[in-house]
């Protein structure tokens, strides 16, 4: 079973993501973070596969928060999240050490394939097969 936090202050936001990808990629499992430091104790606790995370955070910036992440796992890949345009971000996103950049504002056929994506690279996704 894969493990799938994700981090972003929006109620909506967050249920409506984790519904897409627990329909679209059977057997994962998704837990919510509402804001930077509670996600950052659970990536510190708990074993996860993949980080969804906002770039808008009510305590910490996300490119702050992506730093922190890595500090503690730095295997754990991390997509980023942003009602920015893709062509905006996705390049400075990924050398700040992001596995992915997606706009909030994505197809949901889009979102998961770009977490597939980087399950794939990341441990493997025998599991979602």
């Amino acid at each position: 079973m894969k493990r799938i936090l994700i981090v972003d202050d929006s109620e909506a936001l967050r249920g409506s993501l984790r519904d897409v990808l627990v329909e679209m990629l059977p057997g994962v499992l998704v837990r919510e973070a509402v804001a930077a430091l509670p996600a950052l104790a659970a990536i510190d606790r708990e074993d996860w596969d993949l980080v969804m995370l906002d770039l808008s955070l009510p305590d910490r910036g996300g490119v702050e928060t992506l730093r922190d992440i890595h500090r503690l796992r730095p295997e754990l890949p991390v997509v980023v999240m942003s009602l920015h345009a893709e062509a905006e971000y996705r390049s400075a996103m990924r050398a700040a050490g992001a596995a992915e950049y997606v706009s909030k504002g994505s197809p949901a056929e889009a979102i998961v394939a770009v977490v597939r994506g980087v399950l794939e690279r990341g441990r493997g996704l025998a599991a979602l097969r």
